[in-house]
């Protein structure tokens, strides 16, 4: 902590036009591969001063110009997901960063220049969940925030009870943060765009005849479920992204038609 409020640290991200942009990257999903990616994508679209972190179990591969850290520890248990290391990111003096932090997920493409999400106003910015957006929930891939402003998010994660947080929080690291920080809000709805939503008809028959369009608006193309970068280049499921329980027929992978396009953004 530098012992400024987050308005304070606000400001001087604006005088400085400094930022730390972060990922993690833990497991074998997700290789170096992505966060090269990631990274290449970052500088290109941004014309502010960027210090690039990578919290990860397996520095292999990623390039020199980025950060490598140890993953932040987190204990929970495994049966609440996979998701909660998250959490990590937002105890104080994390990896010796400070100031201002724009947290991106490795499975998505910026498309457009990000540094609106660097000037735009407030304390705690997440995506604002598609999916039964009155519960005021957010979506966690893209999120900026201020390190050591939201330290109490580990505190209260740790004091609430298992089931509370199966209940209530339906098991989701990103609904758990939303309500556990101080203050959060929301992007402008049409800055991070969900790639099923805004590339593909909502039929999913039509679907397989499609070839997904290009974004009209955005600056981040975001993918969820079982749809990633990869799997849209071949306009198929990722299989081992799925994340429904039981079995379920799967004749074929294929769901729409490749989305090419995609390699114009999504690039080192």
């Amino acid at each position: 902590m530098t012992g400024l409020t987050w308005r304070q640290e606000f400001e001087r991200a604006q005088q400085t036009k400094k930022v730390n942009v972060v990922c993690m990257k833990w497991g074998d999903r997700y290789d170096a591969f992505w966060v090269n990616r990631l990274y290449g994508m970052v500088v290109r679209n941004t014309t502010w001063s960027v210090r690039f972190v990578c919290f990860t179990d397996n520095s292999d591969g990623i390039r020199q110009e980025v950060e490598c850290q140890p993953m932040p520890d987190v204990q929970f248990d495994r049966s609440l997901g996979k998701y909660w290391p998250k959490l990590g990111l937002m105890q104080e003096n994390l990896g010796g960063l400070s100031g201002m932090t724009l947290f991106l997920d490795l499975d998505l493409i910026i498309i457009d220049s990000i540094d609106d999400l660097l000037t735009y106003d407030g304390r705690f910015l997440i995506i604002k969940e598609w999916k039964d957006p009155h519960l005021g929930y957010g979506n966690s891939s893209v999120v900026r925030y201020f390190i050591g402003q939201e330290r109490s998010v580990l505190d209260r994660f740790y004091a609430t009870p298992e089931q509370e947080i199966i209940e209530v929080y339906d098991s989701k690291e990103q609904n758990f943060l939303t309500k556990a920080v101080d203050e959060a809000s929301f992007w402008p709805e049409d800055w991070c765009v969900p790639f099923p939503i805004v590339c593909l008809p909502r039929n999913r028959i039509a679907r397989f005849f499609t070839t997904p369009k290009k974004p009209a608006h955005g600056k981040i193309l975001v993918f969820y479920g079982s749809i990633t970068p990869t799997s849209a280049l071949l306009g198929e499921h990722q299989g081992n992204k799925r994340v429904g329980r039981g079995f379920k027929i799967s004749p074929t992978r294929r769901r729409f038609k490749p989305a090419k396009w995609i390699l114009d953004y999504w690039r080192e």
